[in-house]
């Protein structure tokens, strides 16, 4: 990796000169017949060599490499004009290899899909192991080559994805946990209208742990976004860049269909785009500076947004910035990185010393980490209270403390205020008291009747209870509340044949009483009490028994469809839990020794 950062540090060295000096390499004198090195050619890599203090040898290589470079544009911009064949420069990216640069060519109005089959075939792997980006995005099958902004000379990343029979295996499983992730999205977004604003299953908290609303409409992408950037992160921890970038490319995808102000509070739209540039330098894509470098513009007017100018709003709100200062450290460093492959080396050493003054500041002791972990903590929470308090270690631990309790007290806060939301409000429109819920059910009542017993009885336990024992069928009619629908893994629940057997001997049909004790979880009584409903079942009227029986089968199909609805929706939020957060703000508290290690290769060049 250092020779190929001396050999890129040389070629923007002469590409300055040559610049400055208004030489053209592909025009005479420096041309010679027959492919070989010119004597002006010597003759200039002779004076760059004093002007720059460098071999001489590897001033020639280098002047001669970027005049090849130079005439194989002319030729390739020449076919472009007489035949359409735009001529693509491809860094094609194999699991455990060096780097590849192929050219192909292609017409422009060719899907994305035969450039993606060429380049396999060039490669000799298979279709699906090859993502090919361009300009910050993955080129899609359908679409041609034009529609989706490529032109000739364009230069693209191919991302080849493992072939080992375990890493196959990991990536199919990674895979199939999107599409898993956005079928979840899908699902809960689906069913928004039913839950209403109650964001029980999707919570997006800013960095004091309050929770930022969200638009219904908006949930499904950002949903997916959130859960796919953990993905993307966990890929990158690994060093599986590769994989990492295209799960981040179509995080950054899906929040891009989510409103600004939606993610103006919190910092996950920055912490992707420095994730996304991350990805490109350790995977030396030097090609998407462009695209690295308008990642880190947004990220750092992000930063400014929800943190406030020099940090202010997020002083205010924590007492310190410290922990967030790794952020800034990694913003710098990548600027100053793409800085200097633009060859803005004042600027770039410009922001390689911001980004080390961040760094000293994040240096924790390791033996105060070590105490901290001792007493419960993480290495990544330890890390994050020693930054926090200047690194003194009691403070550090009831940091962490206070912190701890604050977000607990206002999840805590929020699960009470969506408890309260969701036992309604009575018909004169006061809520109702969770208070008296508790007393209905300490009487041995369903929680569900309790509930609709009170919103119809105005919060009076003495009508409550008169309501449940006396006129039942009004409350069993009511379908405003399923708080009684089981949500257990285990449902739908299999139904005991002995029991069908003997709710069929009641005068029962043998699909009603399944259905039912499916939904009763094979409770006989709580079946039988669905199977009588509204109207009486009597088999000795035949007219009644068949109005009933049909009027019956509907309820429970009703009934247990929004069961199912239920367990959908709540296995569903599990999953995308289970992908969205590990540790809190793990990314405040890395080590950041890779950062460093890159800081004083870049520093060592200038």
């Amino acid at each position: 990796m250092e020779l190929s950062l001396e050999h890129e540090d040389l070629l923007i060295k002469l590409r300055a000169k040559l610049n400055e000096e208004k030489i053209k390499l592909w025009e005479a004198p420096f041309i010679a017949d027959g492919g070989e090195i010119s004597q002006s050619l010597k003759e200039l890599a002779t004076k760059y060599a004093t002007s720059l203090s460098l071999n001489e040898d590897v001033v020639i290589q280098g002047l001669f490499e970027l005049q090849l470079h130079s005439i194989e544009k002319l030729k390739a911009n020449e076919e472009f004009k007489q035949t359409g064949c735009a001529t693509l420069q491809v860094r094609a990216i194999l699991p455990g290899e060096k780097a590849r640069i192929m050219k192909i060519m292609k017409l422009l109005n060719v899907r994305g899909e035969e450039l993606i089959g060429s380049l396999a075939e060039m490669l000799s792997v298979a279709r699906n192991r090859v993502k090919l980006i361009y300009n910050g995005k993955l080129i899609k099958p359908g679409p041609t080559l034009e529609e989706q902004g490529i032109k000739n000379g364009a230069q693209l990343m191919a991302l080849v994805m493992a072939e080992t029979p375990e890493q196959v295996a990991k990536e199919d499983k990674i895979y199939k946990e999107m599409k898993t992730t956005l079928d979840d999205a899908t699902l809960l977004s689906e069913y928004v209208d039913d839950i209403g604003d109650d964001d029980e299953y999707m919570k997006l908290e800013d960095q004091s742990g309050k929770t930022v609303n969200l638009p219904p409409a908006e949930r499904k992408a950002l949903m997916v976004g959130l859960a796919l950037h953990e993905r993307g992160r966990a890929a990158a921890k690994k060093k599986d860049y590769a994989l990492a970038l295209v799960l981040l490319l179509e995080a950054d995808r899906q929040l891009n269909e989510c409103r600004s102000s939606i993610l103006s509070s919190v910092d996950n739209v920055a912490v992707l785009q420095l994730d996304i540039a991350w990805c490109y330098l350790c995977l030396r894509n030097l090609s998407s500076a462009n695209d690295a470098a308008a990642r880190l513009a947004r990220a750092e007017a992000s930063f400014t947004a929800t943190y406030g100018e020099d940090h202010q709003r997020l002083i205010a709100l924590k007492g310190t910035n410290a922990n967030e200062r790794a952020l800034f450290m990694r913003l710098y460093l990548l600027q100053g990185i793409v800085a200097y492959h633009r060859n803005k080396r004042a600027e770039a050493r410009a922001l390689f010393e911001r980004a080390e003054g961040e760094l000293r500041h994040l240096k924790v002791d390791e033996n105060s980490v070590l105490a901290l972990m001792e007493l419960g903590w993480s290495r990544g929470q330890a890390m994050t209270g020693l930054r926090a308090t200047g690194g003194d270690l009691d403070r550090a631990h009831h940091y962490l403390e206070d912190r701890k309790k604050e977000r607990e007290e206002a999840r805590e806060k929020h699960r009470l205020e969506r408890e309260r939301s969701k036992l309604g409000i009575c018909e004169d429109g006061s809520a109702v008291k969770p208070q008296l819920v508790e007393a209905l059910q300490g009487m041995g009542f369903a929680r569900r009747l309790a509930i609709i017993a009170l919103r119809n009885s105005n919060n009076s336990v003495a009508d409550a209870v008169r309501l449940i024992q006396e006129q039942p069928e009004l409350l069993e009619d009511s379908d405003s509340d399923d708080a009684m629908t089981p949500s257990s893994e285990d449902f739908p629940v299999e139904p005991d044949n002995k029991l069908v057997d003997e709710l069929v001997a009641m005068g029962y049909p043998a699909q009603e009483a399944r259905s039912a004790l499916r939904l009763a979880r094979n409770h006989i009584n709580r079946a039988v009490d669905l199977l009588l409903g509204v109207v009486s079942h009597d088999p000795s009227n035949p007219s009644t028994s068949a109005a009933g029986s049909s009027q019956h089968k509907k309820k429970l199909q009703k009934k247990l469809l929004k069961a199912k609805r239920k367990i959908q929706r709540e296995r569903a939020l599990r999953r995308l839990k289970s992908a969205i957060r590990g540790e809190e703000d793990d990314y405040l508290s890395a080590s950041l020794a890779e950062e460093e290690q890159f800081l004083a290769q870049y520093k060592s060049l200038l």
